[in-house]
C-alpha cells in the first residue's frame, strides 16, 4: 500500500499529516508513505525527523492577496500543480490525503485527476479555504467537529477528531497532577503572556500560589523569567517544550489558545482550559473550536477584548479551588474526544 500526505505551513497542518503516517505505519508496517509540502516550511524538517521521504513543492496563498501576489500566484500554483502531477504519476498512491496549507490543493487535485482515492482532514470547526474547495472533489472528509455549517457533503463526511501522535493518544494524567499550564503559544502569545503573568501577582496578593509551567515563545521569555522572579513566583519558564505529554500529565488546569491541535491534545489528555481564542484566526475559527468545547463542559471562554490580568486571575482561582468542578470539567474535556482520529482514519485507510 502506499500513502502520500500533504501538508503546509503550519503545526497545525503539518503534525496531523505525521500523526495519520504514523498511525498507518503502526497498522500496515509495509505501507510506502511519501510526505508532500512547501519548499520554504518547517515540513521537511518534521517529515525527515519522523522517517518519512519528503519532496517539497513551491506553492502560494491567495486569500486576501494583492492583485500583484495573486499573479504570481497564479503561475507558481500553475507549475505547482503541473509537478505534483509527475509527484503522484510517479509515486502511484492508493491515498492522497491532504490537512491543510495551499500546497495540498495541487496535489490533492492532481491525485484526483489521475484516480487515487483522495482525501482531507479539517483540524477546526470552521473549515480553511483550501479544505472548502477540496471538499467538493474529495472522497473522503474527516473532521474533527461535527460540520454545523454544511460545508461538506454528508455522505462523504466522517467525524474522527484530530490526529495525534501516538506518545499524546497514550499519555495519562498524574494521579493528582497540580499546577497551572499556561500556553503562550511555540511562537508567543503576548496578550497571553502578559495576561498570565498579571493574573499570578493578583493571585500571590490574594494568597494564592499556584505552581506554573508557562511555554511563552522565545521572543517574551527572558521579560517572562524576570517577572516571575521578581516576584517570588514559583515558575517553569520555557521558549518551547518538546515533551507536551509529560508537560500536560502533571497540569491541572490549562490557560490556552482554541486551535484545533491545542485542544484535541487537551483532549486526550482530559486537561480542562481557560480558552483564550486568537482573535484574528481566519474566518474566527478559533472562537468556533473554543466554544464547542465550553459547551460540552470541558473549559472556559474568555474573549481577548476581555482579557485583564484581573479577570484571568478571577477564572484562575475560580476553577483551582473547585476540585470537584476541574473533575468535571476533566472528564467532560476527554469525553469530547477531539484526539481519536489518528487511528480512525488509518483504519480506514488500510481496510481494517
Amino acid at each position: 500500500m502506499k500513502v502520500l500526505v500533504t501538508a503546509g505551513g503550519t503545526g497545525g497542518h503539518i503534525m496531523p499529516a505525521v500523526a495519520i503516517a504514523e498511525a498507518v505505519r503502526s497498522l500496515s508496517p509495509g505501507a510506502e508513505i511519501l510526505f508532500v509540502g512547501t519548499d520554504r516550511g518547517m515540513e521537511e524538517r518534521i517529515a525527515r525527523l519522523n522517517g518519512l521521504d519528503f519532496v517539497a513543492l513551491p506553492a502560494l496563498g491567495i486569500k486576501g492577496k494583492s492583485a500583484s501576489h495573486l499573479a504570481r500566484a497564479l503561475l507558481v500554483n500553475t507549475r505547482a500543480f503541473a509537478r505534483a502531477l509527475g509527484i503522484v504519476r510517479g509515486f502511484a498512491p492508493d491515498w492522497v490525503i491532504g490537512t491543510g496549507g495551499y500546497v495540498t490543493g495541487m496535489v490533492v487535485l492532481a491525485g484526483r485527476v489521475l484516480g487515487c482515492t483522495c482525501a482531507i482532514q479539517e483540524q477546526n470547526a470552521v473549515p480553511g479555504l483550501t479544505n472548502r474547495l477540496l471538499g467538493r472533489i474529495v472522497h473522503r472528509v474527516y473532521l474533527s467537529f461535527p460540520d454545523t455549517t454544511g460545508r461538506f457533503d454528508p455522505s462523504r463526511a466522517r467525524l474522527t477528531g484530530n490526529p495525534l501522535r501516538r506518545a499524546l493518544v497514550q499519555a495519562r494524567r498524574d494521579a493528582k497532577p497540580g499546577y497551572l499550564l499556561v500556553l503562550g503559544g511555540s511562537l508567543g502569545a503576548s496578550s497571553i503572556n502578559r495576561a498570565a503573568v498579571g493574573a499570578l501577582k493578583v493571585l500571590r496578593d490574594r494568597g494564592i500560589a499556584p505552581e506554573v509551567v508557562h511555554q511563552c515563545g522565545s521572543v517574551d521569555c527572558q521579560w517572562v523569567s524576570d517577572e516571575y522572579r521578581g516576584s517570588g513566583i514559583r515558575a517553569q519558564v520555557h521558549a518551547f517544550i518538546d515533551d507536551m505529554a509529560s508537560v500536560y500529565a502533571g497540569a491541572a488546569l490549562a490557560v490556552s489558545r482554541c486551535g484545533g491541535i491545542t485542544l484535541a491534545e487537551l483532549s486526550a489528555l482530559g486537561l480542562p482550559s481557560i480558552m483564550i481564542p486568537f482573535p484574528h484566526a481566519s474566518d474566527d475559527h478559533q472562537s468556533a473550536n473554543g466554544r464547542y468545547v465550553a459547551e460540552r463542559g470541558g473549559g472556559w471562554l474568555i474573549a481577548e477584548r476581555e482579557l485583564t490580568a484581573e479577570r484571568l486571575a478571577s477564572e484562575i482561582q475560580a476553577r483551582l479551588t473547585d476540585t470537584r468542578g476541574l473533575e468535571t470539567a476533566s472528564e467532560n474535556m476527554r469525553g469530547i474526544g477531539l484526539g481519536a482520529g489518528a487511528r480512525i482514519i488509518a483504519e480506514e485507510i488500510a481496510g481494517v
